[in-house]
């Protein structure tokens, strides 16, 4: 995880602390020194979006970000991207077949066979209004 740290120059301290802290937002503080091989699938995935968001970039694209996670795992990892949009004002895309994340959403496209069918933009998020 500290690799996206370490490519943009980030002080060794710096990049650890950073990456522990992250680790510990998705819920794998205490795996901070497991290896893949001695990770589940789902916390595997929530490496996965430890890595992509730890470096602060200004989009996130995911695809399927909660298909290996339980249902409280998947909430709380949309969740915290949910958070990062919100409070960071950052772009999140989330490419999805679980009609479950569409309760974070603030833009809805639809695509089928590989065409744009319809759009939709709910009113009222409830991610989005909670402080």
């Amino acid at each position: 995880m500290r690799l996206a740290l370490d490519v943009r120059g980030e002080q060794h301290r710096r990049a650890k602390d950073k990456s522990r802290q992250v680790l510990e937002r998705v819920g794998l503080g205490r795996k901070a020194a497991a290896f893949p091989r001695d990770l589940s699938g789902g916390e595997q995935q929530r490496v996965a979006i430890a890595r992509a968001i730890v470096a602060e970039p200004s989009a996130i694209l995911t695809d399927e970000p909660t298909a290996a996670l339980d249902g409280v795992n998947g909430h709380a990892i949309m969740t915290i991207l949910a958070s990062i949009a919100r409070d960071h004002g950052r772009a999140v895309l989330v490419v999805t077949h679980d009609t479950r994340l569409l309760e974070f959403a603030d833009r809805i496209v639809y695509i089928e066979d590989g065409a744009l069918t319809h759009e939709e933009r709910p009113e009222a998020n409830v991610y989005r209004l909670r402080a």
